[in-house]
Order: C-alpha cells, then structure tokens, then sequence
C-alpha cells in the first residue's frame, strides 16, 4: 500500500513538472546554425504577433466600414452598360443598398485591441458578451488581407442550384484589414522617410499631432488627402520635370512624396532601422568562420518597435570600445511593411528564375543534381540588392502579451458532451 501511494505520488510530480515545462515558450533552434533570411518573405514575418478581438472559441467579431468614395464610383461605372432604363435600375439599386460592409481586423498592438473590446464593452446588447483578446501571426494576417476587392470567402455553403458563393451582405466574404500602432506611427511621423507610411504633412510635429487624434479625427483627415492626391501627385511629377530640365536637384522630401504618391491619404505598416545597427551571426558560425561570419551572414534588422530599436542601440554602444565615435541617438529611417515583403519576394523570384535559366544553359549537365554546380556558366549571377540580409524584430511587448495571453488559454473546455448512458440512456 504504501509503495503504490509513493508511486502515485511520483506520478503525479511528474505530470505537474511536465505541465509546467510545456507552459513556457518552446527553445528555439532555427538560428543556430543557419539564417531567417532563405526562407519566403511571409515566414519572415510570423515571429511578430497581432491580435483580434473574438469569442472565447477564436471567432473574430466582425465589424462594418463605410464604403470609400473611389470604391463606389468604380463600381458604379463597371454596372453602367446597357439601355437606359438598365443603367437608372442600377443606379436605383446602388443608392438603396447599404454603404457598409463586415470587416475583420489584425491589430499590431493589444492595447488598440482592448481599446476595441472596452469599446464594445459598452454596447448594451454586448455587455455580457465574453470579449477576448486573441493573438495570431501578422504572416496569417498578411495573407487574408492581402485578398483585396471582396475578400476572403467564409464558411457559408455554396449555392446547390447556381454553384455561386453568396454576397459579401449575405456573409458569403469577408475582407481582412491590419490596424497599425498609433505609438509606432507617431514614432514614424518624426523619422526620416515618413512619407512611406501616408505621413504627408508639411512638418513631423504636424503629423504626430494628428495621430495622437481619436481615430475619427484621423480617418476625416485622410479622407480630404485622398480626395487630392492624384491632383497633388500630378502637381509633383510637373515640377519634377520642370526641375530637371532646369538643371536643380530634386530635395530628398519632394522625391518620397513623388515616389510615395499612393500613400497619401493612407496608412501603412511603419519598420524602422538604424544604419549601423546589425545583428550578430549565429554563434557556431562565428565559432567556424571568425570575421568572415560577419562579411557573409550579418543580418540587416528592421524592427517593428521604434523602443526597441532604441534599447537594442544603447546596449550596443555600452558594449563597444570606441563609445565616442559611436552617437547617442541614432539616425532612424522608416520603411513601409509591406514594400519591404514585395520587395523581398519579387527578388526571390528573380533569383529563383535567374537559377533555371542558368541551369537550361547547360544542357544535359543542368538537370543532374549537385553536378551542375561544377560547370561554368557565362549568365551572370546578378547583383544583390540587400534585401536577402532583412529580418524583422518583433516588438517585445507583443511577444510579452503572447505569452501572456498563451498562459492563460480560453478558460473554455472544448470536449464533447458525455453521452447518457445506464438505465437511463
């Protein structure tokens, strides 16, 4: 009796010590001897977290947006074909439709998603609702959103007679969007570059005043640059061209303007960097290679936390030996998320398909595996354009509020109800 109560005893320590090593964050290996930078663009980006507000079972609450002014006005233009009484019925119909539409949202930071949910809190018919706050990767939240026009489709059934899928008003699709930090972009709002994020005002201090609005505020101020950009963006490319022929350089402002004509009005994803800032090779490779490790692997870091990036800097320059060349604050410069994820991925493909032409030039040779790589070839190799070295650095109060929420779970058990049995059953 007692070995069997020790036994049990030992048992049940060892499901508890099992239970407690499983609560915490799995060690990562991936970087021990290889990069991040091999791998497609949009599992570069699965480290950093988003959150939605959902049910206690995952399900996202869906929300309704107006229509924008551009949108409305391509579509009536695609549906005016016909007579003339085709074209008043379409436009009656247009005019008596609703201007919403159900949208799911990826937040960058949890505390604009608890915002949402003490928000929706509020709401009579949603005060005892039990709100959470789920969190998921911004490379899953890339993808759905990235589906524009009517969005992803959802789980209703497909039409049995016509084989459509309904409408996006019968919940047939639904479009994905990625809300942005207001902390991050008032950051981006005074770095250099902060045309790349919809910041087109004429002072920083002007568009970090802005954001620090309600977010009605800031969507009536976007929605009067969007109604001019394109009169602006002709204004820009003219006196570009008036420049040029006059011999003056075009200042570095006026030519992200130029160049980031698209962004007015909107907001983008803001990922800042410091020249001079990199990330240090995996250790063994450090060990095996010496400075040649740094010359072949150094990692070029953007980071989706303008803090971070400032912590990273000052515990760089306590650490070096040369402490007065280095400054105290850096010169950060902001990119735009998602230019940075093209980019990466248009010159994957390019390298992909630079390597099949290489390889169809050696004939035979090029389809064996591994021989081909002991013949020559005259088709260059291509220059680098930088973006192979990118990784991106999560925020570390998102991972901090991943853990956190990961620790907790759902509080809902997701067995099925025991069946009846006994006499009774």
């Amino acid at each position: 009796m007692m070995r069997s109560t020790a036994f049990l005893v030992s048992v049940s320590m060892l499901l508890i010590a099992s239970s407690a090593v499983t609560a915490k964050s799995p060690i990562n290996l991936t970087n021990l001897l290889g990069t991040h930078t091999s791998v497609p663009a949009y599992e570069r980006i699965i480290s950093q977290p988003v959150f939605q507000v959902t049910t206690p079972w995952g399900s996202a609450y869906m929300l309704f947006e107006k229509y924008k002014d551009e949108e409305k006005e391509v579509e009536l233009e695609e549906g005016l074909d016909g007579d003339d009484a085709a074209k008043f019925s379409r436009m009656q119909r247009k005019d008596e439709m609703q201007d919403t539409r159900s949208v799911s949202l990826y937040f960058m930071d949890e505390h604009d998603a608890r915002a949402l949910a003490d928000e929706m809190k509020q709401m009579k018919n949603m005060k005892d609702s039990d709100l959470r706050i789920t969190c998921t990767t911004l490379g899953k939240a890339l993808r759905c959103s990235s589906n524009l026009g009517y969005g992803l489709p959802t789980g209703q059934p497909v039409d049995g007679l016509s084989g459509k899928i309904p409408s996006m008003d019968d919940g047939g699709s639904l479009r994905h969007k990625i809300v942005p930090s207001k902390r991050e972009l008032f950051y981006a709002a005074r770095c250099a570059g902060r045309e790349r994020v919809g910041c087109f005002g004429d002072s920083a201090s002007e568009d970090a005043q802005l954001l620090l609005q309600s977010q009605g505020i800031i969507e009536s101020a976007k929605m009067g640059l969007r109604r001019n950009a394109a009169t602006n963006a002709m204004k820009r490319t003219q006196k570009a061209r008036q420049l040029a022929r006059d011999g003056i350089e075009e200042s570095a402002e006026d030519r992200l303007k130029r160049e980031y004509a698209h962004m007015e009005g909107q907001v983008g994803l803001p990922v800042f960097y410091a020249e001079g800032l990199a990330k240090r090779p995996p250790k063994i490779r450090r060990m095996l290679q010496g400075s040649k490790a740094w010359s072949s692997a150094a990692q070029t870091p953007l980071y989706f936390s303008y803090e971070d990036l400032m912590n990273d800097w000052a515990s760089m320059r306590s650490k070096s030996a040369n402490k007065s060349k280095i400054p105290e604050k850096p010169s950060v410069e902001v990119f735009n998320m998602v230019d940075v994820i093209a980019g990466i991925d248009k010159d994957q493909w390019k390298k992909e398909r630079r390597a099949e032409l290489i390889r169809e030039k050696k004939g035979f040779l090029g389809k064996i595996p591994v021989v081909h790589n002991f013949v020559k070839s005259k088709i260059a190799s291509g220059a680098r354009s930088g973006l192979e070295n990118v990784v991106f650095v999560p925020t570390s109060f998102g991972v901090e509020a991943q853990e956190r929420i990961s620790a907790a779970g759902s509080y809902k058990c997701r067995l099925r109800p025991m069946r009846s049995w006994g006499k009774r059953s």
